[in-house]
């Protein structure tokens, strides 16, 4: 397995993790690992735990593809959103696996950071079908549920671009999420009302 990223440097490891159902080995670093979360700060530094003693973290539960992205992040690699992230099943799916996994190893930080490149994606969007628009709201959900946050004007400007149409699709979408995040749909009410206002 080939892993590129601005800070990973093989031979500066300490830690080793087995990932997906395969239990793939990747080498880590302990403190890049537990700088961005509280998940591998405990595993790493807590004498309490076996896995910092024996210095091996099994993360079954999480895909390999999902957790080498969330590596990639945390060894400062940008966080990739593809281009048709709203109108993709897939690429959302993708998203939301990793938002998923940040919210599991606690971190806060990688869903922050896809929240602003999630912001200025939200912008180029000029299709405001009930795909896209359901897509957008998962994501959005997900990115609070880990931590993350749109600002309260981009949501509003995503509003106003999707007109009266895609606002009732909006609230279709809405109905339909899982687990709905209390920050999220709270700063989305307040969009919605500025809107009518």
């Amino acid at each position: 397995m080939t892993f590129s990223a601005p800070q990973y440097i093989p031979d500066k490891t300490d830690i080793t993790l087995l990932l997906g159902l395969n239990e793939t080995k990747f080498e880590a670093n302990c403190n890049i690992l537990a700088s961005q979360s509280k998940f591998f700060e405990t595993a790493c530094y807590t004498g309490e735990f076996k896995e910092g003693k024996e210095k091996l973290i099994k993360l079954p539960d999480i895909p390999l593809d999902i957790m080498m992205k969330v590596l990639a992040w945390l060894y400062r690699s940008e966080p990739e959103l593809p281009d048709d992230f709203a109108s993709s099943r897939e690429s959302t799916g993708t998203i939301l696996e990793i938002l998923g996994a940040a919210d599991y190893l606690q971190i806060d930080n990688l869903a922050k950071d896809y929240a602003q490149h999630f912001a200025r994606k939200l912008k180029q969007i000029t299709t405001f079908d009930a795909t896209t628009i359901s897509n957008c709201i998962k994501i959005m959900n997900s990115l609070y549920k880990a931590g993350g946050s749109i600002k309260k004007n981009e949501l509003l400007e995503f509003l106003q671009a999707m007109g009266s149409k895609g606002r009732t699709l909006l609230l279709d979408s809405c109905y339909s999420i899982e687990e709905p995040d209390g920050r999220f749909f709270q700063d989305l009410s307040y969009a919605i009302l500025a809107v009518h206002n």
